[in-house]
């Protein structure tokens, strides 16, 4: 359950996500690129501060509409509160990621990442993921913050699909 996840390391073993790196500089923004894989183990490191919030889907609704466009709108206000990096997370490939980070507004991933887990395993080992048939597991919507590698805050929300209160961004802002 998410609860244990508070007050301990962040479960990161060999977990991995891939993201693909924009930049305003990139004379190549637009064309395609590969995705860059990290371990999560690495990501996650001393003196750091890392905002990671689960998105069950990349365009979906409420994703799009209600949850992740605020972690855009106050991501100089997140920064300003010594967040070095906020990583939206879901299963989704990292192409359709890279496509609804720059729908978004997104044009620079130094602060803001959207990234995939598409085995779903580390969404998995945090106790986030959400059922949507035997054996399809995407990720549920929750926000966790992570100071210098141990957990510091968990929101999971009760009803994925449309609630967005535990996981919002005032709500992490509330506990930075």
């Amino acid at each position: 359950m998410s609860t244990e996840l508070l007050n301990k390391p962040l479960p990161a073993a060999d977990f991995k996500f891939q993201y693909i790196a924009l930049s305003p500089s990139d004379p190549e923004a637009e064309a395609c690129k590969m995705p860059q894989t990290v371990q999560w183990s690495k990501f996650i490191k001393e003196n750091k501060t890392v905002v990671i919030t689960g998105a069950p889907a990349a365009f979906s609704p409420t994703c799009s509409v209600s949850h992740i466009p605020g972690y855009v709108a106050h991501l100089d206000d997140l920064v300003a509160k010594n967040v070095d990096q906020i990583v939206v997370l879901t299963v989704d490939n990292p192409f359709a990621n890279q496509a609804w980070a720059k729908n978004l507004g997104i044009n620079d991933t130094k602060h803001i990442k959207f990234a995939s887990d598409g085995g779903c395993k580390f969404i998995t080992s945090l106790g986030m993921e959400l059922n949507v048939d035997e054996g399809l597991n995407w990720s549920g919507r929750w926000a966790i913050i992570v100071k210098d590698g141990i957990v510091t805050y968990v929101g999971k929300e009760t009803n994925p699909t449309t609630d967005v209160t535990v996981s919002s961004v005032e709500s992490v802002l509330a506990h930075l």
